[in-house]
């Protein structure tokens, strides 16, 4: 009996008396192991367990001087079970954090796509769920894809083909990634410096800014002014009316409501929950006796779809194939910082074999989706950040709960109501939930620039970047004007080498990147010996500046206490006012 307890086996109660021996190797559903998923026992502890529920869903009132830090839950290993409850509410915390950008990135690509039918298909979130079960949408291939559509239609093409183009051509570029896999965890991070990648993030971020604003303002199409803003519903209005900027402003509103007073889960899921908020309150409200939100066809959606409903021609366009690297580089870039925040999170080791396979296997299960999705027609993936926060939160970085996350999402993309519902989501709103999204990625880039700490040579760099990057997205006509002229009857070749240039060159977050990394391979780094010394005579002249308070202090302590009193002057002259 004692033999048996030592290699792992469990004791049960009898029926009539005493107790039977029951090997883990005997709990099998299907052939699997039901340990490793649920805890067994009786059935509360398998269904429910004795996790603290109300510590994610109870809001919080932090204005109350009273107010207590509550009890942390306990904390949940990696390859620790879960009761199927808790399981779930943690799966679908997940999945409503990686629903708003899995589906705003795609709506963005396909803005300028009529058809709401291909908005619904391109927001199915099932092609997430279906690969990995915890990717989201680089949002470092929006900005170049958004180009290479516009620049597509504007040739002639259609929309499919010019989708489709640009699917083809992430795909052949998404190999980058799966090559990088393969070398080793100490040459990746020498050249994925964390400030070249908090960079080229950050000058994303500001890019897609401006996006998120366009389309708060009415849509991208009429920012110009001279039309009249389609894509909220049956409401046209001039661009940048106050109706379009207050049901944006709802959504910050509700941001700021569930951030101040919101439970754990509600602040890892405030990003679909404003969203929610924002378009309740769009489908209430209407302009001129018209609605901003198309009911009806959300009514009439299909109850169910297949993962794959339409196609798209494959192709690939030249001048696109470095700005997507470069994108990849940089995702490549994030993932390693993302991977090593999320295991710091869940209690991993961040160095050893171990460690270097993750980051390996990271890579290269980026790669090979990102693959595989432009393949499903929807747009390239890799790891999400917001992930990390929410193990944090929760103290849950069981495997299990991120299962039920990427089962959730892939349950969301097959119900087409769903994808309908996020395809009819109105401009306006759609605006303010992005500007802060990408708001939020540009200060993530800030906060990996400065993980490693900043020396004047980086400062040199970064500030050559940034000022570049941020250059062109202001004003994108800088490099595409006159800066290299090319007639029609030049060769195919030469005209597709001047279009990537132009297309690297007004791209900030691309231009910035390629400025970040030329400037680290050509700029000396400053001996060790000259930044310690600058430490320390930083530190000696801070020393210096507190000396002569330091010694008054001193001396105040070291005097007798009969010397601090008034002189014999002051204590007649206090006498006389007295009297």
């Amino acid at each position: 009996m004692k033999a048996d307890l030592e290699e792992g086996a469990d004791v049960a109660e009898h029926p009539q008396g005493g107790h039977s021996e029951i090997p883990k190797k005997e709990r099998k559903l299907l052939g699997v192991h039901l340990e490793r998923w649920i805890p067994l026992g009786s059935w509360k502890d398998a269904l429910i367990g004795d996790y603290d529920y109300t510590f994610l869903f109870m809001p919080k009132w932090r204005y109350c001087r009273n107010h207590k830090v509550e009890r942390l839950p306990p904390f949940f290993a990696v390859n620790e079970p879960l009761p199927l409850l808790l399981a779930l509410i943690l799966g679908f915390q997940h999945a409503a954090a990686m629903v708003g950008g899995i589906v705003l990135g795609p709506i963005l690509v396909t803005a300028s796509n009529t058809d709401p039918d291909a908005q619904a298909v391109m927001a199915c979130p099932c092609r997430s769920g279906a690969y990995c079960l915890s990717p989201g949408i680089t949002t470092t291939q929006i900005v170049v894809g958004v180009k290479i559509i516009q620049n597509y239609q504007a040739a002639g093409h259609t929309w499919n083909e010019a989708y489709g183009t640009f699917l083809g051509t992430v795909m052949v570029c998404s190999f980058v990634t799966t090559i990088l896999s393969f070398f080793p965890i100490s040459f990746l991070r020498r050249i994925f410096r964390p400030w070249i990648a908090g960079t080229t993030v950050f000058l994303m971020g500001v890019t897609l800014i401006g996006a998120g604003l366009e389309n708060w303002g009415g849509g991208d199409a009429c920012a110009d002014g001279t039309s009249l803003c389609k894509g909220n519903g049956s409401v046209q209005l001039p661009y940048g009316s106050p109706q379009y900027l207050g049901l944006g402003a709802v959504c910050f509103l509700a941001f700021f409501l569930i951030e101040t007073f919101g439970s754990p889960f509600m602040r890892n899921a405030e990003i679909i929950l404003a969203l929610f908020i924002g378009y309740a309150v769009a489908a209430f409200v209407r302009a001129d006796y018209k609605w901003y939100v198309a009911t009806t066809e959300i009514s009439n959606a299909v109850g169910g779809t297949f993962l794959w409903v339409h196609a798209f021609p494959l192709g690939i366009i030249a001048e696109g194939i470095l700005p997507f690297i470069i994108g990849y580089l940089a995702d490549a870039a994030t993932a390693i910082g993302d991977l090593t925040a999320t295991e710091e999170a869940s209690g991993l080791p961040n160095e050893g074999p171990e460690y270097d396979r993750r980051i390996q296997g990271c890579l290269l299960a980026d790669g090979i989706n990102s693959c595989l999705a432009a393949l499903g027609t929807p747009m390239p993936i890799n790891v999400f950040a917001q992930n990390t926060g929410i193990i944090s939160f929760s103290m849950c970085a069981s495997r299990v709960a991120g299962i039920f996350a990427g089962t959730l999402l892939f349950l969301f993309g097959i119900i087409g109501s769903i994808s309908t519902f996020f395809a009819y989501v109105p401009n306006c709103v759609y605006g303010g939930i992005t500007t802060f999204l990408f708001g939020s990625i540009a200060v993530w880039g800030i906060k990996v620039m400065t993980q490693d700490g900043i020396d004047r040579r980086t400062r040199f760099i970064m500030a050559v970047a940034v000022c570049e990057g941020i250059g062109v997205t202001i004003s994108p006509k800088w490099a595409t004007n006159n800066l290299w002229n090319v007639s029609e009857t030049a060769p195919s070749g030469v005209r597709a080498i001047r279009n990537s240039r132009v297309l690297v060159l007004s791209t900030g977050y691309v231009f910035g990147w390629v400025m970040a990394v030329v400037l680290g391979i050509l700029l000396p780094y400053e001996p060790d010996d000259t930044v310690q010394r600058n430490k320390a005579a930083a530190a000696a002249a801070h020393q210096k500046f507190l000396a002569p308070q330091h010694a008054m202090d001193s001396k105040m302590r070291d005097q007798d206490p009969h010397d601090l009193q008034p002189s014999p002057k002051l204590q007649e002259l206090h006498a006389d006012h007295t009297a």
